[in-house]
Order: structure tokens, then sequence, then C-alpha cells
């Protein structure tokens, strides 16, 4: 099977890669920006590395050309930046992923698999935990390209029957997780932690989310690619609402001492709270989460400590 991965090298990505690396009935085709992550990547076995910018320079007729499965991981912008330069980000994600899916259907891909974001598209909808049916309602630009290209998604499958999966995901951590960059709290508080620095929290702390381990989402999402039942569209998190406080006791309690926190202005892009109902997946698919919360972070806070004493 050949295998087209977006955004390889990135978190989810190179985790997802590294799952599948180990079935040599795999054909992987490798997508990202010129970086050490991806040249490592390109030393696998069955695997070859296209270095490119997702950009509407990007030829994705040969790119798409052959492939069984399309993994859309790319984004080129963030959640909490996002509306900093609103036009860009409609042009660099939404309409270049139209010219990706006009290649998928000219080419007759048999599915292409895209990771949304459970933590962004729901927005400011009442019904929590947030099932995929409830209507959403983004507060960032973000989270509106997200929404938009799941409708391109469904409007190629119904006018060309390109198959498609939807997976809107919660708030993964763990490792291949930059620590020092702007996105994951878990991440950035374990970084910081071991390091003794200061630890930043914006608002009062009490904003609720949904985590999930990494190799729980990249199960899932290898999970609902294969599955072939009614729905398109997958919640895939905990289920479990965790306060950002909440995370920091369970680092201290890890640590056994104190961390040292400051408390800033709150976000205007942060939901207050926001959770995801697992329901579809477990209900067709099967049990979603394997790693409790605790034990994730432990893992976690074990691959920095790592690449701390390895000065990576």
């Amino acid at each position: 099977m050949r295998i087209l991965i977006l955004g390889a090298a990135g978190f989810i990505g190179r985790n997802l890669v590294e799952n599948l690396i180990g079935n040599m009935e795999h054909e992987l085709y490798l997508f990202d920006r010129n970086s050490l992550q991806g040249q490592l990547l390109a030393q696998e076995k069955n695997c070859h590395m296209i270095f490119g910018h997702f950009s509407p320079e990007t030829d994705f007729n040969n790119l798409t050309k052959g492939m069984d499965i399309v993994y859309h991981l790319i984004s080129t912008t963030l959640p909490n930046t996002s509306m900093k330069k609103v036009s860009d980000g409609i042009r660099d994600n939404v309409m270049v992923t139209a010219q990706l899916l006009e290649a998928c259907a000219e080419n007759k891909v048999g599915k292409i698999v895209f990771l949304s974001s459970g933590g962004t598209v729901y927005g400011l909808s009442k019904q929590v935990p947030f099932h995929e049916g409830v209507i959403t309602m983004p507060i960032s630009a973000y989270g509106m390209q997200k929404i938009a290209i799941e409708k391109l998604l469904y409007l190629y499958y119904y006018t060309y029957g390109m198959d498609y999966r939807i997976i809107r995901l919660a708030n993964p951590y763990g490792r291949y997780q930059r620590p020092d960059g702007v996105q994951g709290v878990i991440a950035s508080f374990l970084y910081r932690a071991l390091r003794d620095e200061e630890i930043c929290v914006y608002g009062d702390g009490k904003i609720v989310r949904d985590y999930i381990y990494i190799d729980d989402a990249i199960s899932a999402i290898k999970n609902i690619t294969k599955y072939d039942g009614e729905y398109k569209i997958f919640n895939v998190g905990s289920g479990i609402g965790t306060s950002v406080n909440e995370i920091i006791c369970v680092i201290e309690r890890i640590l056994g001492r104190t961390l040292n926190v400051r408390f800033e202005k709150g976000r205007k892009a942060d939901v207050p709270i926001n959770i995801l109902d697992i329901s579809r997946y477990e209900e067709n698919i099967g049990q979603l989460i394997q790693v409790t919360l605790e034990e994730g972070i432990r893992r976690t806070m074990k691959y920095y400590g790592e690449l701390n004493r390895i000065g990576k």
C-alpha cells in the first residue's frame, strides 16, 4: 500500500511514521520541510522523503499519483496566532488544500485522512462534552480553517466519490512534541519544570481541556483509517476534562516539589472548557484510551529528561 503523509516530520507525523514503518507492506512517501527530523526519516526502510513546502507552488499532481491513502497533517498556522493574518491562513491552508484535493480526485486516491481539531472547531458551543453532531462555533481562524477543509472533503466526496476520514483530535502530548514552542501545555510545563524555569499560565488556570497521550492518538488514527462504517468524522480524545491547575498538580506530585508558576492575563482565543464526547469511536471501533493522564505525563517527562541529558 502506497501512503503519502503530509507533515511527516511534525509531532503527529513522526509518531505515525514510526508506527507504520514496521509494516513492510507499506511504502511510505513522507512530505515536509527540509529538517533534521526529515533527514532522519529519510534513512528508514520503506520511506521516501520528499522535501518541500505546503504551498500553491507544490506539485500535488505528481505527489499524489498512485497513492492509496493520503494523510493530511499539515497546518501553517497555530490556534493562538491564527488571528494575526487571517487571509494568509485561508490562502495557505484552505486554498492549498483545495489544490491537494483536486489532485487527489484526478489521481483517484483511495482515501484522504485529515487531522482536524477537536480543541478549536467546537469553540463556544455549549453542548459539553462535544459530540460530532453539535454546531461548530470556532472563535479562532485556525478552527475556522479546519471546518472549511472538512466541508471541502465532503464536497469532493459528494462530487467525485473520494473517500475520507476526519479526526477531530483533542490536545495530544508525548514524545517528539516541541517543548519550547508556543503550543502544548503539558510539553511546555514539563520542559520548564525539568529545567527549574518559571511556568506561565494564561488566566486563572481553570481552563479545562481534553488531553490524550500520543500513543493512544496514533492508534485511534490508524483504526479510523481502517474503519469502513457510516461515519466520516470522529472525535479523538480522552473524554475527560482536566484543568491547567490540575496538570500542574500532577507534575508537582510526580516531581515531589512545588513549581514556580506565574499567572498572566487570559487570552481571548482560549475557550473556557473543551471536552470531547468519544462515544462514537468507542461504540463503533473500540476502547480509545489505554494510557492514563498521569502515566502519560510520566512517560513524557522521561522522554524530555533523556533529551536534556544528551543535549538535544
